[in-house]
């Protein structure tokens, strides 16, 4: 058994005390602002606030605590704790977390980089109390990985809203989106995004995109958006996958 304090109340934190209580681990979830009974000989001490929020937090540490200090960012190196302790590291769920949401954490990928060895497997022995998916992952490829996922989620789903406010001008329910949407997904678990992508932009069909442009006239940064993606699907286009490609290369 191990005793965990997490450190911040916001929805990752509050997510991630739930899940480790559920466990075996003794844990306790601290206020970053006061750092109020904040215990000095956890095992890890997992720092789960805003990007611009860790060092500060961090800062406010005493000296000579006994565990791990970790933080849950995607974008911030893990060396930003270096400074305030002599054992730091990163343990990043690769997910959306909303307050309410119910979540499976078997499922959720987590990434792990430690300031050591035995740093990195405090890290990773937590992490696989949770999930079946730990992967080891320094820095810069976890950024790489968090700009991914900004772009497969965060992304994603403006241009859902995008889609949602043009449908709601017309009175059309969004709902009859949703097997479209669905089916684009489903295809993701068999092929690649490049593979799988339809639409008049990657069949070069320059006239339908043109008349959605010119649809879009009365709403210029909507009419931007639709161009710059157009383009950039057709560019993808013109660089077709190797036959062999698969998702693990």
């Amino acid at each position: 058994m191990s005793s965990i304090c997490i450190i911040g109340q916001g929805n990752v934190a509050t997510h991630l005390c739930v899940a480790f209580s559920c466990t075996d681990n003794e844990v306790i979830q601290v206020n970053s602002r006061t750092l109020e009974d904040l215990p000095t000989d956890a095992d890890a001490y997992i720092i789960s606030v805003s990007d611009s929020a860790i060092a500060e937090v961090a800062s406010r540490l005493p000296q000579g605590l006994r565990g791990v200090v970790a933080h849950t960012s995607g974008s911030t190196p893990a060396d930003v704790l270096q400074p305030y302790s002599g054992r730091y590291g990163v343990l990043y769920p690769l997910m959306t977390f909303s307050r309410d949401a119910d979540i499976d954490y078997s499922a959720i990928p987590f990434f792990t980089e430690g300031s050591d060895e035995p740093a990195a497997e405090v890290l990773s022995s937590l992490a696989r109390e949770l999930s079946e998916h730990v992967y080891p992952m320094d820095s810069a490829q976890r950024k790489k990985m968090h700009i991914a996922s900004v772009f497969a989620c965060n992304f994603a789903n403006h241009l859902w809203d995008i889609a949602y406010g043009l449908l709601k001008e017309e009175g059309v329910p969004f709902r009859h989106m949703m097997p479209l949407i669905e089916a684009t997904f489903r295809k993701l678990q068999y092929m690649t995004p490049r593979r799988g992508q339809t639409g008049p932009a990657v069949r070069g069909d320059r006239r339908v995109v043109e008349s959605h442009i010119q649809a879009l006239a009365d709403r210029p940064e909507l009419a931007e958006i639709y161009r710059m993606l157009s383009e950039s699907i057709a560019s993808a286009a013109t660089h077709p996958e190797d036959s062999k490609e698969t998702d693990s290369e």
